[in-house]
């Protein structure tokens, strides 16, 4: 392997020299953030953290230092398992400096296996996935050298590898590492020293060994948190009030406990959770038992955390054990955890009314709160994990019932992480009628397969099974032995290339789930599915070609079907019996349905309360969209509708009736023109209108109907309107008694609960309700400034409250005809924090000639100025935003001179000027910019050549800044 990026380096040297020769130009990027598949993730799972503010500064410091030398510099961070490595890890790379320094940053946690282009691929992968967030913001690429190289070489992941990264300044993450072998290391490694000066790395490990292996350039030993500390983290989380922080004897208990701890984090908020739900005459016997079992176990944290076990009722203990059945930093799918604790009989009913899932998810809940962390994979699904020290707990309850990777005649419940350690399992332990349980947790691309001898011979072999796994084996048909297990509630077949199942399985009468999910190639359920009289979930999302047998109708106790796709063998009238439906639902219309099919009264939806989510597509249906969907209408349960493409010109009048709705969303549907009144709905917190070309107007009624209504869109808190090239206005009458005219603003009604607002494609929309209450965003693209005017000159009832004064980021694009912004536009942002101001080929920010727009920004801390060619210089009244810590001005080429009251931004950390040619020099005042520490300045001619290192002639004013990068094209 060696020798091989030897030889890619030599290669990678020719595509340099031949750029230089031939001048290509490198084009701008965007600073992408990747996270890989799982495991510990880059966000916070909580807001602040306590005791690691020196060690988090300390290591920002040192990974935004400059260095000549290296092109990548090791830092590590050591400690026990609990002490908060990761955590640590997390609050560095969301740094705001981290993240304005680099330009790519990766994340990724390697635990047990460290396979060099394994970890090459997954990488590559995950900055793959970010390539589509270029393309939607449209970034510049007249020439890319990943392209080039792309196209030259066919490459492995290696190559890849080394291709996305090269001459990028990047940071990588290796969460929870533990190789030994230093040549993996070494080889890995070599894969990114072509980065940028200034890339870094950054490992959590728990083996010093590794610091040797991986040469770290500084190393970071945590250690327990002080007492202090250790009782701030403890106080906020065990106690449910104030008053009991007063009690001297249950405070005296605590501070005895959280002694114990020895400052482990995670071993502190284990026990706090215990006693959050405690009385304090409860707390002595914790106390007690932390006591007694810390002695005898030598001052070990562990069995504190076993408290949190022990501390459980019975009927969750046996479902946290089974939790061991899934490996160290697995991501696990609430619904697949349910579904099997449903499989083993682990969910106790206290009632025949209760449903077993809806108990379930109490079961989830309530380890949840002890034992599990919330992440979200990389598809943004929720997902949940458990911490390594809990895994370690959950193997030690579940002893040899339990097993990863192999089994013995004792165990109940096995998985394995890959094909292979099947195989070989499967050699040595020919039959087991203990075994219950066969999962396999490898993703959703194993390069293995299973044949359908070795299918049929684990069919063979375990015949009690409760639960069979055999997601993405590469399985093509199933065998008919598979009725043989007569035992078998769970089966999983997802991701394979299945063409038929077996009529066979339909002798598996107590099968509960059954999961089909992308078998892409599956046409067609056995006729006789319904003897199935025990199923309750039917995974087929994904199964474009699949369809359902006539009688389906008949499984009445079917609690999912997440895609039901309608055809004219088939059709809607197959829902009617199924209405203990939950979650979610997607109906598509994929074929022109012919009038038997279409009952204009139907109820195919209505009486399914349990229905939350529910998506209707169209494809192909002409002349009946109107009456189809009619007969769709849900029950008034329902929280989310999504309708796309439909091609009735009315939508239909239930919609207003969904009392519970919370989330709306119509896109591309583009002949509608009328939609039913909206704005009473109690719940509706988000609504989304995209691509609605014929809508014109959002309200068929006049405004003063909805201006004296008791209620207007009561709990709406995010609105977005996207590419509705059409829209006039929200109401097709906007009639003002004859004296409002004068004040037409006053008599707008406002949106009492907005937080989010984004338009985007509407220029000709011209009157809407105000938003003055926007807290979150607001975001402007090639629509009338006109709303956004009214909305800033109304007049506050309340002498505290101005407009739009809690809105925290703000952006306005794409207005090509502006020439101004609006008077008195910033008077009242007094919270705005980010302003982007991008694509205003005619905007003048010159008008505030006192400075009086700006001076109410007083925390903006983030600006961006991009493509203003009437730009020649900053805003006066921008000296005056003192807060400001990051400045950005990209392809502003009329920009002249920077001024020299610039030295009066006291708080600038970043300044990145790019593609400014007439920006000739910088004023002397960068001097005295003590807080900048990165300056950026790429496709400047003029000052790429005043400002070279020691010989430049501007190079005085910026030498004390920590980091400077200057190009001549773009980075």
């Amino acid at each position: 392997m060696s020798l091989k990026i030897i030889k890619l380096s030599q290669e990678l040297d020719v595509i340099a020299k031949d750029r230089e020769k031939f001048h290509w130009k490198e084009r701008n990027t965007v600073k992408r953030i990747v996270s890989l598949n799982r495991e510990t993730r880059p966000w916070l799972p909580h807001n602040g953290v306590i005791g690691r503010e020196d060690e988090k500064n300390q290591i920002i410091n040192r990974l935004l230092e400059p260095n000549n030398e290296e092109n990548v510099l090791v830092v590590a961070i050591v400690g026990i398992a609990g002490l908060g490595k990761t955590t640590l890890a997390q609050c560095v790379y969301n740094d705001d400096s981290v993240d304005t320094h680099f330009e790519l940053k990766l994340w990724m946690c390697v635990s047990n296996v460290f396979e060099v282009t394994t970890f090459a691929e997954k990488l590559v992968n995950g900055i793959d996935k970010d390539d589509s967030i270029e393309l939607r913001l449209k970034k510049r690429c007249k020439f890319n050298l990943e392209v080039l190289m792309d196209q030259v070489h066919n490459m492995d992941p290696l190559r890849k590898l080394v291709n996305k990264i090269y001459q990028k300044k990047f940071l990588v993450v290796l969460d929870d590492l533990w190789n030994e072998n230093c040549k993996n290391w070494n080889d890995f490694k070599s894969l990114l020293i072509n980065g940028a000066k200034g890339s870094r790395i950054v490992i959590t490990t728990r083996d010093k060994s590794v610091v040797d292996i991986t040469r770290a350039d500084a190393t970071y030993f945590l250690e327990g948190l002080s007492k202090d500390y250790s009782w701030s983290l403890f106080e906020k989380l065990a106690f449910q009030n104030s008053q009991d922080t007063k009690n001297p004897t249950v405070v005296g208990y605590g501070r005895e406990i959280v002694g114990k701890c020895q400052g482990v984090p995670l071993a502190i908020k284990s026990i706090a959770n215990v006693l959050y739900s405690k009385k304090p005459y409860e707390w002595s016997k914790i106390r007690d038992k932390v006591v007694t079992n810390v002695i005898e176990q030598g001052g070990s944290t562990f069995p504190i955390l076993r408290l949190s076990y022990d501390n459980l009722p019975s009927h969750l203990k046996g479902c946290f054990a089974f939790c061991s059945l899934f490996p160290k930093d697995f991501e696990i799918d609430k619904m697949t955890m349910i579904q099997l604790w449903m499989a083993h009989g682990f969910i106790q009913l206290s009632n025949d009314t209760q449903q077993v899932e809806d108990v379930a998810d109490e079961y989830f809940k309530d380890l949840l709160y002890n034992f599990f962390e919330k992440v979200r994979d990389i598809y943004g699904a929720l997902k949940y994990k458990m911490h390594d020290l809990y895994h370690d707990l959950a193997e030690l309850i579940a002893g040899s019932d339990c097993r990863l990777d192999n089994l013995d005649w004792k165990t109940r419940h096995v998985s394995f992480s890959s094909y292979s350690f099947f195989a070989k399992t499967l050699s040595l332990v020919k039959a087991s009628s203990k075994l219950r349980t066969i999962l396999f947790t490898h993703g959703k691309y194993a390069s293995d397969a299973m044949d359908e001898s070795t299918l049929s011979t684990l069919i063979e072999s375990f015949p009690r099974l409760r639960a069979l796994d055999l997601h993405a084996l590469n399985i093509k048909i199933i065998p008919n032995s598979i009725g043989k297990l007569i035992h078998l509630k769970y089966l999983d077949l997802s991701l394979n290339p299945i063409e038929t199942l077996s009529d066979s399985i339909t002798a598996l009468l107590n099968l509960q789930t059954l999961k089909l999910q992308d078998c892409d190639n599956l046409e067609q359920l056995p006729k006789d599915i319904t003897k199935l009289v025990s199923l309750r979930h039917l995974d087929n999302r994904g199964c474009s070609k699949l369809r359902l047998p006539q009688g389906f109708r008949k499984m009445t106790g079917l609690q999912s079907l997440p895609l039901f796709i309608a055809r004219n063998n088939g059709g809607l009238g197959e829902l009617n019996g199924l209405n203990n439906l939950r979650g979610k639902l997607w109906i598509q219309i994929s074929e022109q349905l012919e009038d038997a099919n279409l009952e204009f009264e139907a109820k195919y939806l209505r009486e399914k309360q349990h229905l939350e989510r529910l998506e209707l597509s169209w494809a192909n249906q002409k002349g009946h969209d109107e009456m189809l969907l009619y007969s769709l209408q849900p029950h008034p349960n329902l929280k989310n509708l999504k309708v796309w493409w439909y091609t009735g010109v009315t939508f239909s009048s239930w919609l207003s009736s969904i009392e519970n709705l919370v989330d709306l969303t119509l896109d591309q549907c583009y002949r509608c023109k009328h939609l039913p009144p909206l704005s009473k709905l109690p719940f509706l917190e988000t609504l989304c209108l995209s691509k609605m070309e014929g809508l014109e107007y959002i309200s068929d009624h006049d405004m003063s109907e909805e201006v004296f209504a008791l209620s207007f869109f009561p709990s709406l808190k995010s609105l977005d309107i996207w590419d509705c090239s059409n829209l006039k206005g929200w109401w097709r009458s906007a009639s003002t008694p004859d004296h409002q005219q004068s004040q037409h603003n006053q008599s707008l009604p406002s949106f009492p609960r907005l937080s989010s607002l984004e338009m985007d494609g509407s220029p000709n929309m011209t009157t809407m309700p105000l938003f003055p209450f926007l807290e979150k965003e607001l975001s402007l693209h090639n629509v009338s400034l006109k709303p956004f005017q009214e909305t800033i000159l109304l007049s506050s009832s309340s002498s505290s409250s101005f407009p739009l004064s809690k809105l925290k980021h703000m952006k306005i694009w794409g207005m090509e005809d502006v020439v101004s912004l609006p008077h008195g536009w910033a008077s009242s942002l007094i919270s705005l924090e980010s302003l982007y101001i991008l694509g205003c080929k005619e905007l003048n920010l010159q008008g505030d000639v006192d400075g009086m727009e700006w001076r109410n920004l007083n925390r903006l801390s983030y600006l961006r100025f991009e493509s203003l060619p009437k730009l020649n210089s900053l805003p006066a009244g921008l000296q005056h935003v003192t807060t400001l810590k990051t400045l950005i001005i990209i392809d502003c080429e009329n920009l002249k001179t920077l001024p020299r009251w610039i030295w009066k931004l006291i708080s600038l950390e970043s300044l990145t000027l790019t593609g400014c040619p007439d920006l000739k020099s910088l004023p002397n005042e960068m001097r005295n910019l003590t807080s900048l520490q990165t300056l950026k300045i790429f496709d400047c001619p003029e000052l790429w050549r005043r400002c070279k290192k020691e010989t430049g002639q501007d190079w005085h004013k910026i030498a004390h800044i920590t980091t400077v990068e200057i190009q001549l094209g773009y980075f």
